[in-house]
């Protein structure tokens, strides 16, 4: 066979091309990737086992998980108030029941609530029916049904993983509707389209699905009716990623929405009326993460990724657009331009970065990091903005609409080392304070920066930067975090997930800071912002973190051998890709619930439906840029890393376990310091402090003996 290759790229092609083929052929750690295999369940058993007891004989461990156990055990983080109706609900975690109670109360106009009652403990559930059931809760605006908001579909998780069982439970009377709507345990969605009808999607028996898993159908289920006797309102292809349901309207109004992600750039929607009849919406495909940012009373509302023509009339991208699916709403006058963002502005997060109510959508605008949030009404034909919050530098807004007869919101405001306040805000622009946080530790010794350092190709990469006011003297310990990808944006909060929860303040206490640098694969500065770092062009991601720390260290603020990184999700492919091409530049690595391998990603949990962000594995300049990342395929005999953690959970089918396994089975066979932690509960958020105390006390404990010890 003859092959003319005319350029040195064609030849770093071809090479890269015949190393995937390698790569495929001679993966010896394959064994590893089913979460269940026998002989691969034993090797994580007994590699944990060899990690409880290395990181346990820490001389910092004992202490560590002493006042872990004291922080836990103090008032834990309110929950999200969600107001409902007469009621309030949350769903409350503490050290005592760190698998939660589901819990209401009656409220006043205020939104203040008195008495919380508990309509449904987690860990009795467990007990009674032998499951380990984990309670998942994203909102209760959507999940009960509306105006009363007594009858609430509730996913109920085996593992923690994403297959669940969905059940009627009656709130009001705190039991499970008898002969109620029930989804058995699959990836399945369900919303209320009426008292007695839902629009659902699920993955039972026969049922079509797609490349990732996930329900393929949507279809409207009448109570009595068999659920495989529901007929499929909306359809899609066995490609997509997957597919997403909501709702818009109230009461008889009430219409389906469905969100067909064909890959995380691509998205089509749909309306299905209350007959099961489908319609296209006519946006176009290049829409923001995720889709379908909510809905009011009538507007369906989108944010543009791309500069659009829609109806014969020029859009900018990052435009945010509604469709009014009023009876009463005009063909070819029912799409409008929200909001238009200035030059600087950029508008949404994909979580929390809006909220509808009756008549108002509300946005986060973010300009350097610093966030305000606007509001727009359409009125007398078009729609008129008012701004209602603003935050202070280093501090994080959120916001959550619950009902949509109503005209109020609430807005979640928080910092490093700034309380949570939930408030109320009213139509008015009054606002009352739901709860508040209670004080982990006195903020006041430390201080919040934003700073900028050059990426590799000239980009400005923003960062925040937790410190102490009056630091030691010296290189200062530092624990870095970040995400990167599918336009995801981690920002400022108090000790929640993102940031290690609880656990973070053992760090703080002991003089150290934490820096979140704004990567680009993020949605910090728009769509282009995430573009610029998908596929081929993930390393710019890797460039922009590894610059922010080259900065630290150039500023002499810190110094390699006291920098920490630690992320989940594609946050742990971020640091064990950091980690393994940089290994001179850090201390310490935690790689929590990874990719690894991102050429067998689409094997493992919903890996296929994330190649479009990533990469194709099957297309050679693709595969050429995994490769030369891909922290499985990167690790090198003869190297010297740093010491990895690697966390996992058995029950994590959104990344599967193997990605976590083969990473720590080839670090160690390359002679690197390397822990492995596999919970055999838990699924993707495995690494919780009031679930799994034990794995926070090693992780800690780990970071500061690394960082913060010396010789």
């Amino acid at each position: 066979m003859k092959i003319s290759i005319g350029t040195s790229a064609s030849l770093l092609v071809l090479a890269m091309t015949l190393a995937n083929g390698r790569a495929l052929a001679g993966d010896d750690l394959q064994w590893l990737e089913s979460p269940h295999d026998a002989k691969a369940l034993a090797w994580a058993r007994e590699a944990t086992e060899k990690t409880r007891q290395r990181l346990g004989a820490l001389p910092s461990k004992a202490a560590i998980s002493r006042e872990l156990a004291s922080v836990l055990a103090q008032a834990p983080a309110e929950p999200d108030q969600f107001l409902l109706g007469e009621r309030k609900v949350r769903f409350f975690r503490d050290a005592s029941h760190p698998y939660g109670q589901l819990q209401t109360a009656p409220r006043d106009a205020k939104g203040t609530a008195t008495g919380w009652k508990t309509v449904l403990d987690v860990a009795g559930l467990r007990e009674r029916e032998g499951i380990p059931f984990e309670l998942q809760v994203y909102t209760f605006g959507s999940s009960c049904l509306a105006p009363e908001y007594a009858r609430c579909l509730l996913r109920l998780s085996p593992g923690g993983g994403d297959e669940v069982e969905i059940r009627e439970f009656d709130i009001a009377k705190g039991e499970f509707v008898a002969g109620g709507f029930k989804v058995g345990k699959s990836r399945a969605f369900a919303e209320w389209m009426g008292p007695d009808k839902l629009l659902v999607a699920h993955t039972l028996g026969q049922a079509a699905k797609t490349i990732a898993g996930w329900p393929a159908t949507v279809g409207l289920w009448t109570r009595g009716q068999p659920l495989d006797a529901v007929k499929p309102a909306y359809s899609g292809e066995s490609s997509d990623a997957i597919l997403q349901v909501s709702t818009v309207g109230t009461g008889a109004a009430t219409q389906g929405v469905v969100t067909r992600a064909i890959d995380y750039s691509t998205f089509e929607v749909a309306l299905i009326d209350a007959a099961g009849n489908a319609r296209l919406l006519p946006f176009p495909r290049a829409l923001k993460s995720f889709g379908v940012q909510g809905a009011s009373s009538r507007h369906i509302i989108v944010q543009l990724a791309q500069d659009a023509v829609i109806e014969g009339k020029a859009y900018k991208a990052e435009t945010v657009m509604a469709y009014d699916t009023g009876a009463d709403a005009q063909d070819g006058q029912r799409l409008s331009a929200v909001y238009a963002p200035a030059e600087g502005e950029f508008v949404g997060a994909a979580f929390g970065g809006f909220a509808a109510t009756r008549d108002d959508v509300f946005m986060l605008v973010d300009q350097n990091l610093r966030q305000r949030v606007v509001a727009a009404r359409f009125a007398d034909g078009q729609w008129k903005h008012r701004q209602v919050l603003q935050a202070a530098p280093g501090e994080t807004i959120t916001l959550r609409g619950d009902e949509r007869d109503h005209n109020e919101f609430v807005a979640s405001i928080a910092g490093f080392v700034t309380p949570r306040s939930q408030y109320l805000v009213r139509e008015d622009g009054g606002r009352s304070l739901l709860a508040q946080d209670p004080v982990v530790m006195d903020g006041s010794g430390f201080v919040t920066e934003i700073g900028s350092a050059v990426s590799k190709d000239g980009t400005s990469i923003d960062y925040f930067l937790l410190k102490p006011r009056k630091p030691a003297s010296g290189p200062q310990p530092v624990l870095m975090t970040g995400y990167g990808a599918f336009g995801l944006s981690f920002r400022p909060g108090y000790f929640d997930a993102v940031m290690g929860g609880p656990a973070l303040k053992l760090w703080l206490e002991r003089g150290g800071s934490v820096a979140i640098p704004a990567i680009r694969g993020g949605g910090e500065r728009g769509s282009a912002w995430h573009m610029a770092a998908i596929r081929e062009k993930r390393q710019n991601s890797y460039d922009d973190f590894i610059a922010v720390t080259e900065h630290l260290v150039r500023t002499g603020f810190t110094s390699p051998d006291r920098i920490g990184i630690f992320g989940m999700s594609n946050g742990g492919l971020l640091t064990a890709t950091l980690g393994t091409q940089r290994p001179d530049l850090f201390g310490a690595v935690v790689s929590d619930v990874p990719l690894t391998d991102l050429i067998r990603m689409r094997h493992m949990g919903m890996g296929a439906a994330w190649m479009d962000e990533y990469g194709n594995p099957d297309d050679p300049v693709q595969a050429a840029a995994m490769l030369a990342y891909s922290p499985y395929q990167n690790v090198r005999k003869g190297t010297r890393y740093p010491p990895f953690l690697v966390t996992i959970s058995t029950e994590d089918n959104r990344v599967g376990p193997g990605h976590a396994r083969k990473l720590a089975y080839r670090l160690e066979q390359a002679g690197a310091p390397t822990y492995f932690y596999e919970d055999e509960e838990g699924g993707h958020g495995v690494s919780d402090a009031f679930r799994n105390p034990e794995l926070m006390a090693l992780r800690m404990s780990f970071l500061v003996t690394n960082l913060m010890a010396r010789p």
